[in-house]
């Protein structure tokens, strides 16, 4: 118990936490079983002795630490009992030539392997593991994950002194062990496999990376194993029957009687009549938000606005809802206080980074974070007053995922799902048990009216005081507050948001990068027609119409027989009435696929350059280095992967679309 009232008495410093969490009370009660026998005869007795475990913990409950702190004192215990059996085995040696040896040990062992499903929760427990281990200077923090420098992370791993606690995702992880020697015999002779958020990783199809990996370690008998999952599966308990010694100890710190956190959230459902509503619609909930909590934020001078997190289906959607939201700013209640943030697999692990911080830090004015299914699990958002899910999620347990962004520490929250007609099925198949409400446009409307109409009779009670807000959202000068510059009363701003975005935006946009958001949702839907209880036909038809409706192209985009033949759709032809259909739209002229025709000019040009960021194909970003050995990940840029980067973790993989 002598190290567990150290780590207690360290962890004052960098957290200043005063009690523990339910998890990391029910974990570290059991610290010095977790941390290996104290009987120090050699390293294999010492790993049969350490406990396994597998652990249910809802997610933001602390469990971080609960496993951070167990791999760290048994990391140090392991590097004690190989200098003590040194020593013993060379009598003769000198105290020079035990710290060399023992160096030797460090840099050819790894301490513990945390596989975590996304790079944005890889980072975090990077950064807390830093944190943790401020007053150990010679302690290693690697952080490996896709869209990051590979030859930077190598670079790291061969210059650091040590690699104690190695933080991956799994596709990196797997390129890495299987290509290169020097990752790979240190993992071979890894003390501890933890696997953070397992039933992401399955979800998310991680299990053969997982399999790969666990190939290059110790097995069961010389390594040990903790799961953290926030659902016990059969799937969960088959990895745990494969992965954890037979008497490994369950801990569950979820009360049998306790509802899940997404039951008690209020959630809405909204099914649009057509297309064409969907993107006011959506700028409305946003308003409506703001208002919602723009007299708190007055009350504490613009600190407290509220956050939303609008989470799309594709990056290409993620990336054009974005644009327009931009360019929409000025209509909503915040105007130019509004903060817009934008997550996605395009973007470079440091711009992720730094996006998901701006985010997280925030306080002053009001948030939005645009983002695909990236920022969905794991990463923790604190002060997210509403989540809004445009078209169907990848999955139920995903919807619940999202809508747990808000609503997170006994906060309030809300949840928006907005779906077009053909989308409906989803409610009805796959979250009937859950408590959704009907959200009618027309009721948006006319609470959106009373709120807007009470600001305007009273601006003062809802405008706060505002400051320049810096990029990273917080206030530049906080001693000298500015009054909040309107363009006009809300009211108006809020009745013209239809006719602006139809008149002033949607013109703008490139007719191509329309396209291919269209392509990307073809991607998407088409084979997701069985959950929503409807045929790949209606898909097809319904994202056609919405490419025109929503998005304001001229005409439906055009797809060739061939890939519908590939959809399973009998080759492009299928009966209607009695009659063949036509062919499904298309991407200008009728020759080739949009992924053949895209690098095309148009009026023979020079090469244009997206609105999206940066030249298409293009990398996005000089080399850097994450700041530092001790410092946070995050910092320089680094080449990202570009189009052959997966949403929800690291691995390079050929485009579905």
């Amino acid at each position: 118990m002598r190290a567990k009232v150290e780590l207690t008495a360290e962890l004052n410093r960098p957290f200043q936490y005063a009690t523990m969490t339910d998890v990391q009370a029910a974990v570290l009660s059991r610290l010095p079983q977790l941390a290996g026998s104290p009987v120090r005869s050699d390293t294999s007795n010492e790993i049969q002795a350490a406990q396994d475990i597998l652990v249910r913990a809802k997610t933001g409950t602390g469990k971080t630490l609960g496993f951070l702190i167990p791999a760290l004192e048994g990391r140090l215990r392991s590097l004690e009992d190989f200098l003590e059996k040194y020593k013993r085995e060379n009598p003769e040696a000198s105290s020079n030539e035990a710290k060399k040896a023992l160096a030797a040990y460090a840099k050819s062992t790894v301490g513990a392997l945390i596989l975590s499903p996304t790079r944005e929760l890889a980072t975090q427990i990077a950064n807390e593991a830093i944190a943790l281990t401020t007053h150990l200077p010679q302690f290693g923090v690697r952080l490996l994950v896709g869209g990051a420098s590979r030859s930077n992370q190598l670079r790291e791993w061969v210059r650091s002194p040590s690699n104690d606690i190695v933080v991956a995702t799994p596709g990196r992880c797997v390129d890495l062990v299987e290509s290169d020697p020097l990752i790979r015999k240190p993992l071979s002779n890894a003390r501890m496999l933890i696997l953070d958020e397992a039933d992401t990783l399955l979800d998310m199809g991680f299990s053969d990376d997982i399999a790969t990996v666990t190939k290059h370690l110790p097995d069961n008998n010389n390594r040990q194993t903790f799961l953290f999952s926030a659902t016990v599966s059969k799937q969960i308990r088959e990895i745990a029957r494969k992965s954890l010694k037979k008497d490994h100890v369950y801990i569950d710190t979820v009360p049998a009687n306790e509802v899940d956190t997404h039951m008690h959230i209020p959630q809405y459902h909204t099914i649009l009549p057509s297309a064409e509503a969907q993107l006011t619609h959506i700028l409305r909930l946003i308003a409506h938000d703001q208002l919602l909590h723009a007299r708190e934020a007055a009350k504490n001078g613009g600190v407290g606005g509220g956050k939303t997190v609008v989470f799309l289906p594709t990056t290409r959607m993620t990336q054009l809802f974005s644009q327009i939201l931009m360019s929409m700013k000025n209509h909503l209640p915040w105007g130019r206080d509004t903060l817009v943030v934008e997550i996605h697999s395009k973007k470079t692990q440091d711009q992720r980074t730094r996006a998901s911080d701006m985010f997280r830090r925030a306080t002053a004015g009001y948030s939005v974070l645009v983002t695909s299914d990236v920022s969905a699990r794991g990463v923790d958002y604190p002060g997210v007053t509403r989540v809004i899910q445009v078209g169907v999620p990848g999955s139920r347990d995903l919807y619940i995922h999202r809508v747990g962004r808000t609503g997170r520490a006994g906060k309030s929250g809300r949840g928006d799902l907005v779906l077009l007609p053909w989308e409906s099925g989803f409610i009805s198949w796959q979250l009937n048990d859950i408590p959704l409400k009907p959200c009618t446009i027309g009721e948006t409307q006319r609470e959106l009216a009373a709120l807007a109409a009470d600001w305007d009779a009273n601006p003062a009670e809802f405008a706060p005081p505002s400051r320049t807000t810096a990029r990273n959202g917080h206030s530049r000068d906080r001693s000298s507050p500015r009054a909040m510059t309107l363009p006009a009363a809300l009211s108006p701003r809020l009745e013209t948001l239809d006719e602006s975005l139809k008149t002033n935006v949607l013109p703008t946009l490139d007719t191509l990068d329309v396209r291919e958001v269209f392509a990307s949702l073809l991607g998407y839907y088409i084979q997701k027609a069985h959950e929503l209880r409807t045929t790949k036909e209606v898909v097809v038809t319904g994202l056609k119409r919405w490419s025109v409706e929503a998005v304001g192209l001229e005409e439906e985009p055009y797809v060739s027989r061939e890939f519908l033949a590939k959809m399973g759709m009998n080759d492009g032809r299928t009966k209607h009435r009695g009659k063949p259909r036509q062919d499904y739209g298309g991407f200008g002229d009728r020759g080739g696929s949009p992924w053949e025709k895209r690098g095309r000019q148009s009026s023979g040009d020079a090469p244009r350059r997206s609105p999206f960021g940066g030249d298409r194909g293009s990398y996005g970003g000089d080399r850097g280095s994450y700041g530092g050995d001790r410092g946070s990940y995050g910092g320089g840029e680094r080449r990202a992967y570009g189009d052959r980067q997966r949403d929800s973790g690291d691995r390079s993989s050929r485009s579905r679309y």
